[in-house]
C-alpha cells in the first residue's frame, strides 16, 4: 500500500529503525520522508488494529458493546494521537523550534502507530492483556523517551526545551481529555436520565 510516495512497507521499516535504533539522528533521518498524511494514515491503521482486536475478543461481552467499545477505542487513539502531536508542535513553536507541522506529525506517527498497534491488540486479549501489564507499562515509558527524541529532532530543540515541550503538551492533553470526558459525561448521564423517563413513563 502506497501512500503519496512512501509504502506501509517502508512506514514500517522506518518504524523498526526508530524503535530499535533511538536516536535523533534515527528521526531526523526519515523525518522528511512524509507528512501529516501519511502520519494519519498510519495512526489509523494502528487504531484500527487495536479496534478490530477489541471487536472480535469484545464479542464475548455482546455486540453492541463491542461495535461500540471498537468505534470508541479507534476514534480516541486517532484523536488523542492528533492532539497530542499538535500541541507538541504549537508548545515547541514557542519554545523556538523550527520543524514543521509535517516533520512532527510524521515523526511521531513512526513509534506511536506501532506501540498503540500492539499494546492496544494485546490488551484486548483477555486474561493475556491482564499478563502483558508490565510490558505495556514498559512500552509506555519506552514511548515517552521516544516522544523526547521525536521532539527533539523534528521540532529541532535542545534538550530543555524538548523536555518542556514534552511536559506542557502532557498536561494539556490531560487537560483537554479531562474536558472531553467531563462533555460525554453529561451526556451520558443525561441520556440515562431520558431512558429512565421514557421507562418510567
Amino acid at each position: 500500500m502506497m501512500v503519496q510516495g512512501v509504502s506501509i512497507n517502508e512506514m514500517l521499516n522506518q518504524s523498526i529503525q526508530v524503535l530499535t535504533k533511538p536516536g535523533v539522528e534515527t528521526f531526523e533521518r526519515f523525518e522528511r520522508h512524509g507528512g501529516q498524511r501519511e502520519a494519519t494514515i498510519y495512526i489509523m491503521i494502528a487504531a484500527a488494529i487495536s479496534a478490530i482486536a477489541a471487536l472480535v475478543f469484545g464479542l464475548l461481552n455482546g455486540i453492541v458493546v463491542a461495535l461500540l467499545n471498537a468505534a470508541l477505542g479507534f476514534i480516541l487513539a486517532v484523536a488523542g494521537f492528533y492532539i497530542f502531536v499538535f500541541l507538541v508542535y504549537f508548545i515547541g513553536k514557542q519554545q523556538g523550534g523550527t520543524g514543521t507541522q509535517d516533520e512532527v506529525f510524521y515523526t511521531m506517527s513512526l513509534f506511536v502507530a506501532p506501540i498503540q498497534a500492539v499494546t492496544g491488540a494485546v490488551s484486548a486479549i483477555p486474561l493475556i492483556g491482564c499478563l502483558a501489564l508490565p510490558a505495556t507499562l514498559a512500552l509506555g515509558i519506552y514511548q515517552i523517551y521516544l516522544g523526547y527524541l521525536g521532539a527533539r529532532s523534528s521540532m529541532n530543540l535542545d534538550q530543555n526545551k524538548a523536555i518542556i515541550t514534552l511536559v506542557l503538551a502532557f498536561i494539556a492533553q490531560l487537560f483537554i481529555g479531562f474536558i472531553i470526558a467531563a462533555i460525554f459525561g453529561v451526556i451520558f448521564a443525561a441520556f440515562g436520565v431520558s431512558s429512565g423517563a421514557i421507562e418510567l413513563n
